[in-house]
């Protein structure tokens, strides 16, 4: 069940990082998750051709953090990939005044919780960056490709994690549990709870591994991998799927 939409509260995050001319990645905690989980959350910002900005998933970022963000381009657009990662949508999107796009079979769900002005087959067209639909998935979830000259990024929301074993009770427990480990991988929960089709899912995360000039993936939860990206889709998905 996704938790209340809630205000723009800023919880603890990390400074920007800059990935590439035109993205952006700010990681952080997950609200009320308890300490030594291992798994943190990360918002991608990606500058589009006309200097547009493009949030996927939403993060409150302090004032200066925030002063940096705005002075980089003109916050636009926020995807909200579905209503499990919308807590902080509606308190982003009235602080910064953004339009609102969500997957269409999450819809309804994404909409109790924030207004929503469209759906991801809606985003407008921009050659920096494509939204790939990953099919078999429950909630619609897609990935993005955001093209940075010859190089290409690829992000993700829940299909790929690489999220390290945290401490303590939470920790052993988030480890047991599929969340976090010692590599990328597609986490068992996922797939009980999002995945209706592991062949279709299977074969389009293989697709995506064929991205041309693919130097990084940008998972939602855990860190950023630039060491044989694509290598690391088809271990993580031969392992899982």
């Amino acid at each position: 069940m996704a938790k209340a939409s809630r205000p723009y509260i800023v919880t603890r995050h990390d400074p920007i990082e800059h990935l590439d001319d035109n993205l952006w990645a700010v990681n952080g905690d997950v609200p009320d998750f308890p300490r030594g989980t291992g798994m943190d959350r990360r918002m991608s910002i990606i500058r589009l051709g006309d200097g547009r900005l493009v949030f996927h998933n939403a993060i409150p970022l302090d004032d200066q953090t925030l002063a940096q963000v705005i002075a980089w381009g003109k916050p636009s657009i926020l995807i909200v990939p579905m209503h499990l990662h919308a807590t902080d949508a509606a308190g982003f999107r009235e602080k910064l005044r953004v339009k609102v796009f969500t997957s269409k079979v999450t819809l309804d769900k994404v909409r109790a919780l924030v207004t929503v002005d469209g759906t991801l087959d809606e985003l407008p067209a921009d050659s920096s960056v494509r939204c790939e639909p990953l099919a078999g998935t429950r909630f619609g979830e897609a990935a993005y490709v955001v093209k940075s000259g010859p190089r290409s990024s690829l992000l993700f929301c829940d299909a790929i994690h690489d999220s390290r074993p945290g401490t303590g009770f939470h920790g052993f427990m988030f480890q047991l549990m599929g969340f976090t480990g010692q590599e990328p991988k597609v986490p068992p929960f996922f797939k009980l709870r999002a995945v209706k089709d592991k062949k279709a899912l299977k074969a389009d995360l293989l697709r995506l591994a064929e991205t041309t000039g693919l130097v990084r993936l940008v998972p939602s939860h855990g860190r950023i991998v630039t060491n044989d990206p694509a290598g690391a889709i088809r271990r993580a998905v031969e392992k899982a799927l």
